[in-house]
Formats: C-alpha cells, structure tokens, sequence
C-alpha cells in the first residue's frame, strides 16, 4: 500500500536514530576492541575525529559522541582543544570486569589481594574469635581437607579462598566479606599452573594451613599473622607451579 509524505517522514525519524545509535555503538566497540589488543598504549593520542571518522566510514558526529562513550567506560580522556588519549586499555576497574578474567596475571593479582588483606583480618579475629567461630573454621578445614584427600588441586584453591571468605564472615566486617565473595568469584575460574609439584605443594599447604588454625585457637595474634602470611605464599605456589 503506498504511503503518504507525512507516513515517509514519520518512518525516516524513527529509522534515522535507530541507525544512528548502531552505528555509534559499532564504532565504540571496534575503537574499544583496538585498544583492547594493544593497537595503542596508555598515553597515545588517538587519531582525529576527521581520520577516525574515514577509517570507519562514518560522520565526525558519529565519532564524537563513541569517543564520549569510551571516556564513560574509563578507556580515554578527552582533553579539550588537545584530543582523545588512551587512559586505560582494560576500560573502568569492575567487578563485573574482573570476573571474566582469566589470565596469570588476574591470578597473580588476586593473591596479592589475599596477602594484603589475609594477615591483618588473621590478626584481629585471633583476638576476638569465640568457640563458635572456630567452629564455623574447621568446618570450612574440613571441606578443604576432603579436597585435599581426593587430589584435586583446582578445588583445593577454591576451598582455600573460601575459608578465607569464612574468616570475613565470623569477623562480621561486612566490606571485607563483599571483598572475599568477590576473591572467590575469582578464585572458581582458577586452575594450578602446573602439575609436577602439585601435591607437594598441597601438603605444604594444608600443614601451615593447620599450625594457622592452631594459632586462632590459641589467640596467638602474630603468629596467626605471621602464619596466614605463610599459607597465602604456598597458595601462590600452588596458582603459579610449574
């Protein structure tokens, strides 16, 4: 059936945006994507709006308002009277973000997090822990005992990180809870680097793991400390063999 002008114009406004956002969208994701594969380093200015604009066959509009975009998302600045320069090549730092890494270095990174945080809250729930907490800890021993029984050194890191997440909870901080949800989150997506030493590594583990329990128990505060710094660097070892 044949439109009228009025109808051909009505439809040109609703299509036109439409197209339009496609194609902005389109072109964050392929700047993004460059940046992504090190097409450009931290720093670097990225090309004019007038070269961008050839390179994907779109308007100077189009790529200013992707370039607004990538600044939103944490992957440029943009300086006025300057131009657009790499801020970041992994976009803005979240925990969505974080999850679906999967690199020796996210491991490396989630460690570190561990050794930073680990001794300290060991520390202060060795002198505040009550029958109940410890309890609630050799529960969480137990279930990495049985990992540890069964030979499975991918499960062994996981239920390592979780007891640590056990440890948050009993101390009832509840930022430090989120953070461990968040290292186990991570830690489910880790596999050993290697499978030579594996198991010497896991009994290495499980027996400092058992000398820190002991410490809480005792209230020993700097040996908790001292020991659940151990324990985090044979985790590391077991991440990292090789």
């Amino acid at each position: 059936m044949a439109t009228s002008p009025r109808q051909r114009k009505q439809h040109v406004k609703l299509v036109g945006p439409d197209m339009s956002l496609a194609q902005k969208n389109t072109v964050c994701e392929k700047i993004a994507s460059m940046i992504q594969r090190g097409r450009f380093s931290v720093g670097d200015r990225l090309p004019g709006e007038r070269r961008l604009a050839e390179m994907f066959g779109s308007s100077r509009n189009t790529i200013r308002e992707a370039l607004c975009n990538l600044e939103t998302m944490g992957y440029v600045e943009i300086r006025r009277r300057s131009g657009c320069y790499i801020k970041s090549t992994q976009g803005r730092l979240e925990w969505e973000a974080l999850r679906s890494r999967a690199s020796s270095r996210t491991a490396a990174q989630m460690v570190e997090a561990l050794s930073l945080t680990v001794p300290g809250l060991s520390r202060r729930m060795a002198a505040m822990h009550g029958a109940a907490d410890i309890d609630v800890l050799e529960r969480a021993t137990a279930r990495l005992g049985r990992a540890i029984v069964n030979r499975q050194p991918a499960e062994v890191g996981r239920q390592y990180v979780r007891f640590f997440l056990t440890l948050a909870e009993t101390s009832g901080n509840d930022f430090l809870t989120l953070l461990m949800r968040e290292l186990v989150t991570a830690a489910d997506g880790l596999e050993p680097g290697g499978t030579g030493m594996s198991e010497v590594i896991i009994d290495a583990l499980f027996a400092c793991h058992v000398e820190f329990i002991n410490a809480l128990k005792r209230g020993d505060q700097s040996a908790a400390a001292t020991l659940a710094e151990n324990c985090i660097e044979t985790f590391a070892r077991l991440v990292a063999a090789d």
